[in-house]
């Protein structure tokens, strides 16, 4: 028998079988158990800032804050 987890795990909002990304990710952050067509989170973009030369960071920005978008497009770019 396989994994009874991923069987189990179903959107509380259209009832359809959640993927083991998904449920990992839900399980995880404890968050709500939703597919990710029914999820109301915004989307993120996220950059790599270089500023140590062994060390970069992850940078994450909204997907519509579109000045950030630039400044941070334009540091990444530069960094490499």
């Amino acid at each position: 028998m396989g994994s009874m987890e991923e069987t189990l795990m179903r959107c509380i909002t259209c009832l359809f079988p959640i993927d083991s990304e998904r449920a990992e990710y839900i399980i995880e952050y404890n968050k709500a158990q939703v597919c990710r067509h029914c999820s109301t989170e915004k989307r993120r973009v996220g950059y790599m800032d270089y500023g140590h030369k062994t060390a970069p960071q992850l940078v994450m920005c909204s997907a519509n804050a579109t000045e950030t978008k630039r400044i941070l497009d334009r540091a990444n770019r530069r960094a490499r």
